[in-house]
């Protein structure tokens, strides 16, 4: 979708694709957690808290972990957040890292929270 808007690869400006790719990334997954929770779970604001927590953690853990291996080993950018962001995943930056995490939490929990009329529920 990226390169059909802008017409050029995603990564020759890191910035416009990380900022196009990293919105995506905070907002849909967490969008549907919340909409999945709040007509599913008994207790969905404190299950999306839950969830969405461990989940914002673990992927953001795991994708430095992976590409400060990658890094420490001599593949490309000795720096692990240039590396990643250069090799695979351009909106991998300090502001999706930690306002992106905070915002996706959030997120989750306020979509999970909207009222529902459980009668009309399927």
């Amino acid at each position: 979708m990226y390169h059909v808007m802008f017409q050029t690869p995603f990564d020759h400006n890191w910035d416009q694709s990380g900022m196009f790719i990293g919105i995506w990334m905070v907002t849909i997954p967490y969008l549907i957690l919340g909409f999945i929770l709040r007509y599913f779970s008994e207790r969905p604001v404190m299950e999306a808290f839950q969830i969405s927590l461990l989940t914002v953690v673990c992927e953001r853990v795991s994708i430095y972990v992976i590409g400060y291996a990658y890094a420490s080993h001599g593949y490309g950018n000795p720096d692990p957040l240039q590396f990643i962001r250069g090799e695979a995943a351009p909106y991998y930056t300090p502001a999706y890292i930690f306002a992106g995490g905070i915002i996706s939490v959030l997120l989750a929990m306020v979509v999970a929270r909207i009222r529902v009329n459980r009668a009309n529920r399927v």
